[in-house]
Formats: structure tokens, C-alpha cells, sequence
């Protein structure tokens, strides 16, 4: 593909995200990078630098901007940093590839360590959760309570019906409509704004790791050992949806009960995947109550 046309899939796909995060947001946001030795890592900050911090980690290609229902009733409390991944799709900017699982993780505590926190709350979703529960396995002593929904392998493997989807969605722009179909099953629609950033970001990529690559030791997506499980001492809440498409959510949740020793387990009734869109204010209140107590 001519540079061109890459920088001309690039400026469309940043033109999207602006767009996004312009239209949705719903409160004052100020939003920066942070340099670290895997990239520029881009941020969105909302809520009081005075508040105890709460880090939000997004899903695979959704960016930080999928926190827009979220974040009002959040930073109400909580200085909440919105992390785009690096490595994914979204604006931050990868320049050193990540090598093995503790990498992630390092570079997850390089923007930390920036921003000077030394103690936050996380909430992560299915991609953003994978992190979360690998940065809990690798320096749990940051963490105070950590929030994972609808997490991307980590427990247990994808349905395979979920690579065949994925891979339509790099494939075609009505496969990106498809995807959100599949994971939604009519009961919610994305707004425009967040399914033209999807598109724009998606269309003509890299396809997701496939199946086998799942248990690999170096990379994501991963299942979690036992006994890397048994070792986390962080206070947890796991939510599912009941209508979870990517994975069987009932022997997902057979596999995640009492993993942890300070797990807290729940199905969430008529949401799926993307809950925390899908239902916010149930989520909303759900995890203030966990992060509160």
C-alpha cells in the first residue's frame, strides 16, 4: 500500500477520533502523551487531579473514547485517566514492540510512574481487563482494587466463532456492522460517531491473533495459569454478561470462581460484551460500589 494511502487511512482515522471524543464526551477533559520507552502513549483526563486516580483500559480497537458513558459519573469521585493502549488501535503511537507478557505491564507502569501515581484503582474491559489482570500479576503493589468486565481470554479461550468475525471486520466495511450486530444481538446501537471510528480504524488492518496463539507464554491474547491466578492478592471484581458472545460466560465464570483469593464474581443480567455501553448506569453504579466500599 502506498505511504499516501496510509497516511490518507490515518488522517481519516484521526479525524474519527477527534470527532468521537469532541461530540461524546460528555465533561471537561484534557488529554496529552506520555512518552515511554514503547512510544507516546495518549491520555484523556477527567474529574479533579485532587481525587485519588482511576485508571480506565479499553477494548481492542474501541479506544478510549468507548468511556464516554462512563466517565461523568466516575470522575465525580475520581481523577480518571483514559489510557489508549499502545499497540492498538488509537492514537497513541507504538515505536518499540512489546516482546513478552511483562512488557506489557512495564509499560503500562513507565505512564504511571510519569504521572507520578503510586497508588490507583483500574478498570479494564476485555482487552483493557487482559491487561489489567497481567499488571496485577507483575506489580500488584500499585493496584488498590481493580475492576475487570467481560475480560478477553484470561480465563478462558475465544469461541472460535469470534476469530471468524474479527476477521470480516478487517476484511470489509459491512464487517465491522456485522461484528457489532453479533456482539450487541440488536439489543443496543453503537452510536455513529464510536462505529465510524471502528470502521476508519479497522478496515484494511491486521487481523487478531488466531486461536493457537492463545496459551502462548509471550503474548496476548493469554489464558491465565492457576497458579498465576492463586497469586493475586488485589481486591477483584470479575463482571459478565450474560449474553457474552466471545466465550461461554458460565464456564468462564466456573473457571474465575475463587481463582483469586479477594475475588468478587458477578453475571450481569441482559448485557454482553460491552456492558459498561450497554447498560451504564447499572455499571456505573456497580463499580463506584466496589471501588467505594
Amino acid at each position: 500500500m502506498h505511504t499516501s494511502k496510509l497516511n490518507d487511512q490515518e488522517n481519516s482515522y484521526l479525524q474519527s477520533y477527534d470527532k468521537a471524543l469532541q461530540k461524546l464526551w460528555p465533561i471537561a477533559f484534557s488529554s496529552y502523551f506520555v512518552d515511554t520507552s514503547y512510544g507516546h502513549t495518549y491520555i484523556i483526563e477527567s474529574g479533579d487531579k485532587l481525587s485519588p486516580p482511576l485508571i480506565l483500559l479499553h477494548g481492542a480497537r474501541m479506544s478510549s473514547t468507548m468511556w464516554y458513558p462512563n466517565v461523568a459519573e466516575w470522575s465525580k469521585q475520581y481523577r480518571v485517566i483514559c489510557i489508549d493502549i499502545i499497540g492498538d488501535k488509537n492514537r497513541s503511537v507504538l515505536e518499540k514492540k512489546f516482546t513478552n507478557r511483562s512488557s506489557y505491564a512495564s509499560w503500562l507502569n513507565e505512564v504511571l510512574d510519569h504521572l507520578q501515581i503510586d497508588k490507583t484503582y483500574i478498570v479494564g474491559l476485555s482487552y483493557g481487563a487482559l491487561h489489567t489482570v497481567n499488571f496485577l500479576s507483575l506489580f500488584p503493589q500499585i493496584v488498590n482494587k481493580a475492576v475487570i468486565i467481560s475480560p478477553a481470554a484470561t480465563y478462558i479461550p475465544f469461541d472460535p466463532v469470534f476469530y471468524s468475525y474479527a476477521m470480516g471486520m478487517v476484511s470489509n466495511k459491512e464487517g465491522v456492522k456485522s461484528f457489532l450486530e453479533w456482539i450487541f444481538d440488536h439489543r443496543y446501537t453503537v452510536d455513529p460517531l464510536i462505529e465510524q471510528q471502528l470502521i476508519a480504524g479497522t478496515f484494511g488492518s491486521a487481523p487478531p491473533p488466531n486461536q493457537e496463539e492463545t496459551q502462548t507464554e509471550q503474548g496476548f491474547p493469554y489464558v491465565f495459569k492457576d497458579e498465576e491466578l492463586a497469586q493475586i492478592q488485589t481486591q477483584l471484581l470479575l463482571l459478565l454478561g450474560e449474553k457474552e458472545v466471545m466465550y461461554n460466560p458460565e464456564e468462564a465464570f466456573c473457571r474465575a470462581k475463587d481463582s483469586s483469593p479477594h475475588i468478587t464474581l458477578e453475571m450481569v443480567r441482559g448485557v454482553g460484551h460491552l456492558m459498561s455501553m450497554e447498560n451504564p448506569k447499572q455499571i456505573n453504579k456497580r463499580v463506584l460500589r466496589f471501588l467505594d466500599k
